[in-house]
């Protein structure tokens, strides 16, 4: 197994013509950095099928994905513009967040693979779309970006929540978390009650941000889950749907919901123009 350093991908590599097609279903941008410090071959790859299992997804379930890559230096320059006309969001994981958009630790400190224009980009775009009640889905370190946007902040490091592959390589474990009754992700899911899921993490929500409550337990009692009881759906997932080997139907019900959500909001925004 080799962990010299990966050059990273192209957003082209994910997108097909049909993503491009302006034919009324919902766009929904799939947020990732493909690039980051010392990238290894080992969580390029796994960037690059989670990636692709989220893109496919939300091609299937009748949404257009346009994937945005959130290290790139000439989209960061463009602030949250490239948002204007994208119905929903998905962040997926990635690397840490720096340390010093939640705490005392100075910015300006460089810190292994993390990549903090890239956070900022993140929390830009993530404020905007919470403002602008857009539908929002994070995903492990998308969920960290969400808290970390609201205001909450993250515990640094948590034993027990993935496979250490070394080298800052990680990979994925089952895991059981308990889904809070009443949670939208509840609801989503089928009911309150314990799930199955696919984890990779060492870092999870700390003190929920502002609008934020907790959905969603490990078995040690860390937060697996948020959402957003101010907004129509902003939430946060510390798990990975978009795994492989997670379960499909949790999958399809998930970004089926987002996108469900997104069509039904585009549809309202439209309407009263139609109206007159």
């Amino acid at each position: 197994m080799t962990h010299d350093i990966h050059p990273g991908f192209s957003v082209r590599y994910f997108q097909q013509e049909q993503d491009f097609e302006d034919d009324g279903r919902p766009v929904v941008g799939v947020v990732v950095a493909l690039w980051s410090p010392k990238l290894s071959y080992v969580t390029a790859q796994f960037i690059h099928d989670l990636t692709m299992q989220a893109v496919n997804t939300i091609r299937e379930l009748g949404g257009r994905p346009l994937v945005v890559d959130s290290s790139a230096p000439t989209l960061q320059q463009r602030g949250t513009s490239w948002q204007d006309d994208v119905d929903a969001f998905v962040f997926l994981g990635g690397a840490d967040v720096h340390p010093g958009f939640y705490s005392n630790v100075d910015l300006a400190e460089e810190i292994p693979w993390i990549d903090a224009k890239a956070d900022k980009f993140c929390l830009d775009s993530i404020g905007r779309a919470v403002h602008e009640d857009r539908p929002v889905l994070g995903i492990c370190r998308g969920s960290q970006l969400l808290n970390v946007s609201q205001g909450g902040t993250l515990v640094n490091h948590i034993d027990g929540h993935r496979v250490d592959l070394g080298d800052g390589n990680m990979g994925f474990m089952d895991e059981k978390v308990e889904l809070v009754p009443d949670s939208q992700i509840a609801e989503i899911l089928g009911g309150a009650g314990t799930i199955g899921v696919r984890s990779a993490h060492h870092q999870t929500v700390e003190t929920p941000g502002a609008g934020l409550t907790v959905s969603a337990y490990a078995h040690d009692n860390s937060i697996e889950a948020i959402e957003h009881t101010d907004k129509q759906w902003v939430i946060g997932l510390q798990w990975h749907p978009e795994e492989a080997s997670a379960n499909v139907d949790h999958r399809r019900h998930i970004f089926q919901s987002l996108i469900t959500q997104a069509r039904e909001q585009h549809q309202a925004v439209k309407q009263p123009a139609l109206q007159r």
